[in-house]
């Protein structure tokens, strides 16, 4: 509070009390003295032969305010206080005396201008602001604010600064690359894509023998954005919030924009530069990291707001009015709950959407082809395909483990639009069922059924301890995608591919059988029932546990054949299954690589 005081008293120019420090010594000596006195009279009324005890007589003391309590609690010694008004009426700001630095307002018209300064003022009167008249600036059609240029017309960067960036030549070191980095993160809301080229200049690329190449071409494509860094527009409150999203393979930025004169205008530009982590994330998935980035740094102009986002995927939407999600879809919904968000579908090349925007933003495919020069090397090669011999691998017959067999249906929406799924934990060698269970999904399709029941089983293996699995289904898709062989582009597929990747990274190792369905009786089966009855089921009778044994025959298709019939197996093995294993995590790829 001592150091509080003495910002307070510097801020107001006040050096010394009311009447000087010798006459403060004075009053200070006078007040001692008669607390002094004081204490001495209750002493001696304490040692009297009364009925008050010495205790008592302290108690009293300290809990009456001395006279130097009065005199350091008195306008005259509060150098802050003097002056002001009465503070009973008065509401702090956060608790604390407050000193405004520099705000900035403004109006369509001088009407609106006074009627914003005189709630300003009482609002300052109210929480006890103090501001500088002889400092302020009014009735001005262009003022220069923290180093920006603000008119009618919105906000400019500084012609000044902005010469001394550009022609600032290629920093040699690694400090001069961080001052010139540090000047022009000021003026990043003004650069579209700021954070991706700020990311291509490392600091270990600055070492001895460092390639430089990427970083000189960043640096001077940054040098010529913020030289023609476009006029942001105010930001209304009357006009409607529209936002672009952008991701790429290590990249978001959005574009916060209103409608002027029938285009829209930015108001403010975000971005960053993706984490490890998310990187292997899907696509839509980076647009809901970029928008939840922009509802932060925005969130003062946005709360309350209709927001109307424009994005490549229909994923969005899906997670912000779907009943039945996982993992990080869970996440994303719950973060963007308390928003209204109207979500609209707009593609890259659509024409239509790309004459709305105003010459200074850059369209989706416009800003992709910017970032190519600039692009990190990706993780593997993209033509890389597996190797077909691994379509036709089989366990030892000796093997011991864990084999999970999935299966799902649904009906039409025509009928319903319901389904089920069911999953069933084999031990091996003796196929002995540790549990069999199924679900029923009010709303699902039959992909969705099959991703279910595949993860719910994978989720039952590593709760009773696997780390080495084999996952057997009839579900082609959902193995194919799974492996990466093949894309998913089905937005309502990629929460659960991506919860089953989650899963299955968990485990040691896992491998997959796509068989025909006669091999897979034994989950088809209790799909059926769960669809029949509507009620999700745990097995539980050993009777029905045989029953499912005595149905399963991926016995006969997951074995390695035997030498004397190899040739029958090979054959009926063409005609009936597809066994895909995963490679090595080291050398393994995901559905990105192969899209």
């Amino acid at each position: 509070m001592i150091y509080q005081r003495m910002i307070d008293n510097a801020l107001w120019g006040f050096v010394q009390p009311k009447g000087g420090w010798k006459h403060y010594a004075a009053l200070m000596q006078s007040a001692e003295g008669r607390d002094r006195e004081l204490r001495e009279e209750s002493s001696a009324d304490a040692d009297a032969s009364t009925g008050v005890t010495k205790f008592d007589a302290d108690l009293r003391a300290s809990r009456a305010e001395g006279s130097v309590a009065e005199l350091v609690n008195s306008p005259i010694a509060d150098m802050f206080t003097t002056g002001e008004a009465d503070a009973s009426t008065l509401t702090p700001a956060f608790e604390r005396r407050s000193f405004v630095d520099d705000i900035c307002f403004g109006g369509e018209s001088f009407e609106d201008c006074l009627g914003t300064l005189d709630r300003l003022l009482a609002r300052f009167e109210e929480c006890r602001i103090s501001i500088s008249f002889t400092k302020s600036i009014f009735v001005q059609s262009k003022v220069d604010f923290l180093s920006h240029g603000v008119t009618r017309a919105g906000i400019r960067t500084d012609p000044k600064k902005l010469k001394a960036i550009t022609e600032l030549s290629f920093p040699r070191s690694k400090k001069g690359m961080q001052s010139f980095l540090g000047a022009l993160n000021y003026y990043s809301r003004f650069i579209h894509d700021f954070a991706v080229y700020g990311y291509q200049v490392k600091g270990e690329d600055f070492a001895v023998g460092g390639d430089l190449s990427a970083a000189r071409r960043s640096f001077a494509t940054l040098q010529r954005k913020v030289a023609e860094a476009p006029i942001l527009r105010h930001f209304s409150r009357d006009l409607p919030v529209h936002v672009t999203l952008f991701a790429n393979e290590w990249a978001v930025s959005t574009t916060l924009m209103q409608e002027h004169d029938g285009l829209m205008h930015p108001v403010r530009f975000c971005g960053r530069v993706l984490k490890d982590a998310e990187m292997n994330y899907h696509p839509a998935e980076k647009e809901v990291l970029a928008l939840l980035q922009l509802l932060k740094v925005c969130y003062t102009q946005l709360a309350g707001r209709t927001i109307h986002v424009y994005t490549r995927f229909s994923t969005l939407e899906w997670v912000h009015k779907s009943k039945s999600l996982f993992g990080r879809a869970t996440q994303f919904a719950v973060l963007l709950s308390p928003w209204h968000l109207v979500v609209q579908r707009a593609k890259e090349k659509d024409c239509a959407f790309a004459q709305l925007l105003q010459s200074t933003i850059c369209s989706f495919v416009d800003l992709e082809d910017s970032l190519s020069p600039v692009t990190p090397p990706t993780r593997g090669s993209p033509s890389v395909r597996m190797d077909p011999q691994l379509l036709y691998a089989r366990l030892p017959r000796d093997y011991v483990g864990y084999v999970i067999s999935f299966d799902g249906s649904a009906k039409t929406e025509k009928h319903g639009g319901y389904g089920s799924c069911a999953w069933i934990l084999w031990r091996l060698p003796e196929w002995t069922v540790v549990i069999a269970a199924s679900a029923y999904l009010e709303t699902t399709t039959v992909n969705m059924a099959e991703y279910t029941g595949m993860n719910n089983g994978v989720a039952a293996a590593l709760a009773h301890g696997a780390e080495d699995l084999v996952i057997v289904g009839d579900s082609r898709l959902a193995i194919q995608q799974s492996l990466g062989v093949i894309a998913c582009h089905k937005e309502s597929l990629i929460a659960q591919l991506n919860r089953h990747k989650e899963l299955t990274a968990k485990l040691r190792s896992v491998k997959y059988l796509h068989a025909i369905r006669e091999f897979n009786a034994a989950a088809d089966s209790l799909v059926g029932e769960t669809l029949e009855s509507k009620v999700s089921t745990v097995v539980e009778s050993e009777d029905r546990k045989h029953e499912l044994k005595a149905l399963n025959r991926i016995h006969e298709v997951i074995y390695e054949p035997s030498a004397e019939t190899s040739e029958e197996v090979v054959t009926r093995s063409i005609n009936s299954i597809r066994i895909l294993e995963t490679r090595d995590k080291s050398h393994s790829k995901n559905f990105f690589d192969f899209a």
